[in-house]
């Protein structure tokens, strides 16, 4: 099988994939109660919910140059932030070729002639980082939710158990990344946290005022579904999840659905802004500032 067929191959099954997944949630979803949220969904709430999701995308652009510096990478912020735009956009719009990471890979190897290798290292530790973060938040908001709360000891001690692991194997075998890891790992919460925020406003947007941290909690959740390459953007795999969520907590469904759908949109509005590098010739990538030497 040639690539190309592959590549076919992929994007129909994500296509698939997605539109069983929609197809299955709104079998389970009260599509009137659907169409209440938004036709009563407050637009300027949904603004600030979009201008604290581009914040996210920055601090989370900013996380991966510095994965591109522990490299000693040096790229300009330009670069680096048209470089993660166009990883979103191909990540939503191109999803049956490689992917907004491996558009990212290959870019950054072929310009900068660096290793594969390195190149990857960086942008999975980045991803990982977003991992780390999430799971976190997770763990810290289930001590709030008394379904979860038996498991709350052991899933506390098994972050912390990871944690420590994964600091281990970056010190071990990738020292190179282990040297900003407060740093990265500070910006990783900083994403999540503004993502939490956005959906603070997205619920505001559409008539919640109270009880919030169960519906956050089932946001990241289906955040998770979201890092698996199954959809088309996500878009299927985060709505299964969120309405599993929902029923153990019983939350409104059509309610869960809404702010994932919300979520989807505003992502895919910055996504699709990212089209305009398309067409536009790009200037210098690396920065003038001398080589980061890796901290001991």
């Amino acid at each position: 099988m040639n690539s190309r067929l592959k590549s076919y191959l992929k994007l129909f099954l994500k296509i698939a994939f997605t539109v069983a997944a929609l197809w299955l949630v709104y079998t389970k979803v009260d599509l009137q109660a659907l169409l209440v949220f938004w036709k009563k969904a407050n637009v300027w709430w949904l603004v600030v919910a979009f201008l604290v999701f581009v914040v996210s995308q920055v601090i989370s652009s900013f996380r991966l140059l510095n994965f591109f510096k522990n490299i000693r990478l040096n790229l300009t912020l330009g670069y680096n932030v048209r470089l993660y735009l166009l990883g979103m956009f191909y990540n939503l719009f191109l999803p049956g070729g490689i992917g907004g990471d491996g558009y990212k890979i290959l870019k950054v190897k072929r310009e900068h002639n660096r290793p594969a290798k390195e190149v990857f290292s960086a942008v999975f530790f980045d991803r990982l980082a977003g991992l780390w973060a999430l799971g976190g938040l997770l763990v810290l908001m289930g001590l709030t939710l008394p379904v979860f709360r038996e498991y709350a000891l052991y899933a506390t001690l098994a972050f912390f158990a990871g944690t420590a692991a994964y600091y281990w194997v970056l010190r071990r075998f990738f020292r190179d990344h282990s040297a900003r890891f407060i740093r990265t790992h500070l910006l990783a919460l900083g994403v999540q946290g503004c993502q939490l925020v956005a959906v603070i406003f997205i619920l505001r947007a559409l008539g919640v005022t109270e009880e919030y941290l169960p519906y956050m909690f089932s946001f990241l959740v289906s955040s998770l579904a979201t890092l698996f390459p199954f959809s088309v953007g996500g878009l299927g795999a985060r709505e299964v999840a969120i309405v599993w969520v929902a029923g153990q907590l019983g939350l409104n469904e059509a309610l869960c659905v809404s702010i994932s759908l919300c979520f989807y949109c505003l992502s895919a509005i910055l996504s699709l802004s990212a089209a305009i590098f398309l067409f536009q010739p790009e200037k210098k990538t690396t920065a003038t500032e001398p080589p980061v030497v890796t901290e001991p």
